[in-house]
């Protein structure tokens, strides 16, 4: 098992929908563009993200292959946070929010989730932030940011929860110590 940053050469090991998804980066754009497009956007926000907070993403290897992926920054740079925020509640202006971790199917249920997980939130601890949050749906554990049990099972504390387009989702938060 290998965890590695994405970067130029690692953003081709991600897997669909992850790699032409520019839900939470372009959502004026979301749907809106070939999938080539898409991905063309997505690396694009990665390289950028880059310069600007450093590495934003993980990709998870069993045996040289990807099969999981997470996704986090800082609210301000996350353009579709506004909408989560409108309908459940505002993230931390100092947080860290994780907007994707995607097992691939297949692979779920073997604690790939949690060992990546566990990666970035060291990480984001290692860069000095002290709060990570995510907006998990409450009502199906099929949802891109991950299950809310896994993360209420980690430790994170339930904040607010609200309707969104007739799914349920909590603002989940993590206190680093």
């Amino acid at each position: 098992m290998d965890i590695k940053d994405i970067d130029d050469v690692t953003f081709q090991d991600l897997f669909s929908p992850c790699r032409g998804c520019i839900y939470w980066e372009y959502p004026d754009r979301c749907g809106k563009t070939t999938f080539e497009d898409s991905e063309r956007l997505k690396s694009e926000w990665f390289s950028k993200m880059k310069e600007t907070f450093g590495s934003c993403g993980k990709i998870l290897y069993v045996d040289g292959k990807a099969v999981a992926y997470c996704q986090f920054a800082p609210p301000r740079y996350i353009a579709n946070i506004k909408e989560y925020e409108k309908f459940i509640a505002p993230a931390d202006e100092d947080s860290v929010v994780i907007t994707c971790l995607y097992v691939k199917e297949g692979y779920r249920g073997r604690g790939f989730g949690k060992i990546l997980l566990k990666y970035v939130i060291e990480e984001i601890r290692k860069r000095g932030f002290r709060i990570v949050e995510t907006y998990a749906r409450d009502d199906s554990s099929n949802n891109p940011s991950g299950p809310t049990r896994l993360y209420l099972d980690y430790g994170f504390e339930k904040v607010a929860s609200g309707e969104w387009e007739r799914a349920h989702f909590s603002l989940l938060r993590l206190s680093l110590k």
